[in-house]
């Protein structure tokens, strides 16, 4: 029996966020690493959903790849990496990362992207979005732009005045709901 390994690591000052998870995958492996049925519980490859619990078990990692990803972690980032074996056969139903990247979910790092990058598989990295500071994600350019933004909008609808810091509020929700900001052209 094949045994596979989730793979993930704690990076430091990492958007913003004293630490940060990341949980490494693979993408796009052709070739699974066994049998479908012998790598997922009741799998039925007739069954509407049984894609989804493929992509779940490719996207996971070998010994070998870990230590591969391993070694390339700690000379390239510094980083260290934590192996934690899966039970095989997985139950069916689990939610993969790749799902959520073909969700259009944006908190993932593309490893595979990196200059000198040298491994045989396309990893990725997700990290969870949602609990970062948006204060760090918006520089103090984007911030005093954003203001002066908004200024001039209540300014033009004759609205009354607000205080900066309620503006400045205003900017990280805006932008922690839709990634939004203001970006002066260069004109």
């Amino acid at each position: 029996m094949v045994r596979l390994y989730k793979a993930w690591s704690v990076v430091d000052n990492f958007m913003g966020q004293d630490q940060v998870r990341l949980d490494w995958f693979v993408v796009g492996r052709t070739v699974p690493l066994a049998s479908y049925a012998e790598l997922i519980q009741d799998y039925d490859e007739d069954v509407e959903d049984s894609c989804y619990d493929q992509v779940l078990v490719n996207e996971l990692f070998t010994e070998s790849e870990g230590e591969e990803l391993r070694a390339y972690l700690d000379r390239a980032h510094q980083l260290n990496l934590q192996l934690e074996e899966v039970t095989v056969p997985m139950k069916r139903g689990g939610l993969s990362y790749g799902l959520l990247l073909i969700s259009g979910e944006k908190s993932f790092y593309t490893l595979a992207d990196e200059e000198g990058y040298n491994l045989n598989l396309s990893i990725l990295g997700h990290y969870d979005g949602k609990g970062m500071a948006t204060s760090a994600s918006l520089s103090v350019i984007d911030i005093n732009m954003g203001t002066s933004f908004l200024e001039k909008v209540f300014s033009h609808l004759n609205l009354i005045e607000v205080d900066r810091s309620e503006l400045v509020n205003l900017l990280r929700k805006i932008y922690s709901e839709s990634g939004l900001h203001v970006v002066k052209d260069k004109q």
